[in-house]
């Protein structure tokens, strides 16, 4: 009987542990899906304004997974990372289970909420994970690999929210999201071990929690071209997430598409080119980093993918047909994709390895705050002026004025690469 060495053993629960990752995320990005998806039926039964949808599936839930992401990422880089992604998942799949029993906006909006709070585990988990399992020369893969799992998520979160929502209704559709939740929690908690890392010189004490918080936001904030960086990553984000809040009731008042329709093509166009963008770019990220030994020159494919989406984004919402306002649905994810896993590989590599996970939490706080919930809400609240003058058309115009904020994500990138200079940096490797 052969004996697997030590290498092979390692990359064994390194792939292990980034499969169930992988699938948390899958998970994680579908259950956010779901509302969106049904948003119109959910509209129509609850009696709710486009406003106050967007607080809900945005807003509200943007804010409270904000609140949970700091806190639990610190307690991540310095805890049981497993156990932490497992409470995590059970937390949010109650709560999406929970959606299917709402009779109002105020359940609505706090059924969302404890969305948010579970959601708020996965992401610096993470990337605090990957990190310690993937040197820097495999990392950018990695990331890349496990970035994917949005798009897949996104994919399967609309195909499967509008078959069931078809044939089960949509009260049904999160009851059966939730359930299938709670077993991929079990799932983590059972079978993912918790990587080794380096010892902390001194644990810190209860007591002495928010100031080790504190301090590690300002080490992370206080990197140069970082404040930049977060806002160019939270900016490009609304797209992506209009997209995935509207897109449905879009296509739905403007073109009037069923919505099993909507959920196949839409997974098809998201997930196709979501994926695609997502591992190029990631693969692309890691061979100029090794071409050039400048962790920097990753930044270069956002820099070059980003102006793209803006004129795509006015397209989706003017044109007339829907085979037309489906291929810029692919071309956006596509060219989205390709600006996450370059600022996150960036973002981490050049983190303390005891602050990546407050370092991703900050990222992803900016993707919520500016993509997940002003994005949406703007659009909204758009909507709901011009409904008025334009009736079902007025979600379109809403979309429209979208358009610009990829162009500002771009002008944040650039100013960050300006701090970078694209000097040659030594390659971490931790």
């Amino acid at each position: 009987m052969v004996t697997p060495s030590r290498d092979t053993a390692g990359k064994a629960v390194a792939g292990w542990t980034l499969t169930v990752l992988f699938l948390s995320n899958v998970m994680n990005v579908g259950d956010r899906m779901l509302l969106g998806m049904v948003a119109e039926p959910v509209k129509l039964e609850l009696g709710l304004s486009d406003s106050q949808l967007s607080l809900a599936q945005g807003l509200l839930f943007v804010l409270s997974n904000l609140a949970a992401g700091l806190v639990i990422a610190r307690l991540v880089d310095q805890g049981n990372r497993k156990r932490m992604l497992a409470a995590g998942i059970a937390t949010w799949s109650v709560a999406t289970a929970a959606t299917g029993l709402v009779e109002d906006f105020t359940t609505l909006a706090i059924a969302r909420i404890g969305v948010g709070l579970g959601e708020a585990t996965v992401f610096p988990t993470a990337m605090s994970m990957i990190a310690d399992l993937f040197r820097p020369t495999s990392r950018g893969k990695a990331i890349a690999i496990y970035q994917s799992s949005g798009m897949v998520g996104m994919t399967a979160g609309t195909l499967i929210a509008g078959r069931l929502a078809t044939s089960l209704g949509w009260r049904w559709m999160f009851g059966v999201c939730g359930v299938a939740g709670l077993f991929l929690a079990l799932l983590a908690l059972l079978t993912v071990p918790e990587p080794k890392r380096a010892p902390l010189a001194k644990p810190p004490v209860a007591s002495a929690y928010l100031q080790e918080l504190l301090a590690a936001c300002r080490r992370v904030l206080q990197r140069p071209g970082f404040i930049f960086l977060t806002l160019a990553f939270g900016i490009s984000a609304i797209p992506g997430a209009v997209l995935g809040g509207w897109a449905p009731a879009f296509f739905q008042r403007s073109h009037t598409m069923p919505l099993d329709q909507i959920g196949l093509v839409l997974a098809s166009a998201m997930g196709i080119g979501g994926v695609a963008g997502t591992l190029g770019a990631g693969a692309m990220a890691d061979w100029l980093v090794s071409r050039s030994g400048s962790n920097a020159e990753m930044l270069r494919i956002p820099l070059l993918t980003l102006p793209l989406t803006a004129p795509l984004t006015a397209f989706f919402a003017l044109t007339p047909n829907a085979p037309g306002a489906i291929a810029a649905v692919f071309g956006l994810s596509l060219f989205l994709s390709c600006a996450v896993a370059p600022c996150i590989n960036y973002a981490i590599t050049e983190a303390h390895p005891r602050d990546r996970a407050v370092t991703s939490a900050i990222m992803l706080a900016a993707t919520g705050v500016t993509g997940g919930a002003l994005g949406p809400f703007l659009v909204g609240l758009v909507s709901d002026i011009l409904a008025v003058e334009f009736g079902r058309d007025s979600l379109r115009y809403a979309i429209t004025a979208m358009a610009v904020t990829p162009l500002i994500a771009t002008g944040f990138l650039w100013a960050a690469v300006r701090q970078y200079s694209w000097r040659p940096r030594v390659l971490r490797t931790a």
